[in-house]
């Protein structure tokens, strides 16, 4: 545990409705005709679809209750954070464009595991984030640098669910791309971030677009037509906590 209840950040709950109070709302978008399109300003955009999904992600489930209790609870958990992402959700390497998940089947085997054998220690955190804000029915992106905590996935080889085998808990540090279409999270692009720059607080905007791993995340935006003009970086490093 922490040292003091007062040291502590707040929850990710807390976090997350913060930044959606913070970071942008979606443009109201206009169709072709020039009057505005209700059904096209609806959707959330990356942001808010981020935000949602880590906010499930971190709903923290006790290790120490009975299975028939716990797993109910596992279950409702990963509901809520599915419901983020496309039917049609695909996790990719940045490097090689290779699926690490290749499929929705493939990555709700992938997070029942995560939820089930993490436990309550499982923790989320995004320290920076680059949002690529784009007109009416574009995809949006959201480039965040994470840390995930008391990670759990299946043995290498082994189908995602970790029934044959799960590997110890790991800190994992990632670069990922988050694509929204039409209010769900469509496609993530992940790169270790081996340079640690989410960890680093002097790492701001300008470090960062000077980076290599950035440089691969815009390439792969302009590839996919995204808008890198109208671009906003917050470091959450600089945000006060209060709890």
């Amino acid at each position: 545990g922490w040292a003091a209840a007062a040291a502590d950040p707040p929850s990710g709950r807390a976090v997350a409705r913060q930044r959606q109070r913070e970071e942008v709302q979606p443009p109201r978008q206009q169709s072709p005709d020039g009057g505005d399109d209700e059904d096209a300003g609806m959707h959330p955009n990356a942001v808010m679809l981020t935000n949602g999904a880590m906010e499930a992600y971190n709903e923290s489930i006790p290790n120490n209750i009975p299975p028939e209790k716990r797993l109910p609870l596992v279950k409702e958990k990963l509901d809520r954070f599915l419901e983020s992402f496309d039917e049609k959700v695909q996790i990719l390497d940045l490097k090689s464009g290779g699926a690490i998940i290749r499929d929705r089947k493939m990555f709700t085997m992938r997070y029942s595991c995560v939820f089930r054998e993490s436990g309550a220690k499982l923790k989320g955190t995004v320290h920076k984030r680059f949002y690529f804000d784009a007109p009416a029915n574009r995809p949006t992106y959201c480039l965040d640098f994470e840390t995930h905590d008391s990670l759990v996935t299946a043995t290498p080889g082994t189908p995602p669910d970790g029934k044959l085998g799960v590997r110890d808990p790991r800190t994992e540090h990632l670069a990922v791309l988050y694509e929204a279409r039409a209010g769900k999270i469509t496609r993530m692009w992940v790169r270790q971030d081996t340079e640690r720059l989410g960890l680093d607080p002097t790492a701001g905007e300008g470090v960062l677009t000077r980076t290599e791993a950035f440089k691969a995340f815009e390439a792969k935006i302009t590839e996919l037509k995204g808008n890198l003009n109208d671009r906003i970086f917050h470091n959450y490093h600089e945000t006060p906590t209060i709890g």
